[in-house]
Formats: structure tokens, C-alpha cells, sequence
């Protein structure tokens, strides 16, 4: 079997697309020549298709950067949880508290009622420090925590 003396200028001119008059007229008379064209053209239009269909692996670096913050990210998300469930037993404290102890604080607000209307200012500080006041504004307080922690991990 002989080789063709254009059969290489065919195989580069198929792969590259460089044809000139010449060869096309030669590989439409030579069947190897026509043949190895066809073959170079069709794995050349593969490979064009396979590169175009895997896109490029990113950065290594941007790919172990992205898994340390995924993970950081995960041991936040579990640390908030506790957060929040201990907020919320908090607030359950509170309430049961404020339950218990809410026959005793109804007859201390009635009382402060009258209170505050004839109240001096420098009387201010011991309403504000009581103990009513004191579990009203922790439960207000953990209350708005607890909301707001479940807001933000959800989003």
C-alpha cells in the first residue's frame, strides 16, 4: 500500500481549515487523501464539541476557599441552633414565671397604677428596678432575640 506525498498537507489542512485550491482539487481525486480528511474533520469537529461542553475547572484555591467558608458556615448555622433553643427555654422560664408568680403580680401592678400617676421623678429608678419590670423587659428582650436569630438563619 503506498502513502500519498499530500496525505500530511490534507491531515493539517482538514484539522485546521487551510485549504488551498490545489489540495482540494487533489483530495477530490485521491480517495486516501478524501478519506483522511473526512476522519480529521470528524475528529476535529468532536474534540470542538467536547471542550466546548466541559466547562473549566475553576481555581483550585477558590474551590478549597469556597469548602472552608461552606464549612465554617455549617458549624455557625449549628452553633446558632443551641443559641436559639436556649433563648427559647428562656423564654418559656419567663413565662412560667410570670404565671406562677401572676396572681402576686396582678395586685403589685394594680398598686403601681396608683403609683405612677402621683410618682416623683426620683421616684423613677425603684419603679424601673423592680422586679416586675425587671422579668417584663427579660422576656421582652429574649422574646425579640429569639425572633430575630430565627429571622437571620433563615435567610
Amino acid at each position: 500500500m503506498s502513502v500519498c506525498p499530500f496525505e500530511v498537507e490534507i491531515l493539517t489542512a482538514a484539522r485546521d481549515g487551510g485549504w488551498t485550491e490545489a489540495l482540494r482539487d487533489h483530495a477530490a481525486s485521491c480517495l486516501g487523501c478524501a478519506e483522511t480528511a473526512l476522519v480529521a474533520a470528524a475528529f476535529t469537529e468532536d474534540a470542538d464539541t467536547m471542550t466546548l461542553d466541559d466547562p473549566p475547572l475553576p481555581d483550585p484555591r477558590i474551590i478549597w476557599i469556597r469548602s472552608r467558608l461552606k464549612a465554617r458556615q455549617e458549624r455557625s448555622f449549628q452553633a446558632t441552633r443551641v443559641i436559639t433553643w436556649v433563648q427559647r427555654l428562656s423564654i418559656v422560664g419567663v413565662a412560667a414565671v410570670a404565671i406562677f408568680f401572676g396572681p402576686g403580680l396582678r395586685g403589685l401592678l394594680s398598686g403601681l397604677r396608683t403609683l405612677i400617676p402621683t410618682a416623683a421623678l426620683s421616684d423613677l429608678p425603684l419603679l424601673i428596678s423592680g422586679p416586675t419590670a425587671v422579668l417584663g423587659l427579660t422576656f421582652i428582650v429574649m422574646a425579640l432575640m429569639a425572633l430575630w436569630n430565627e429571622r437571620s438563619a433563615a435567610s
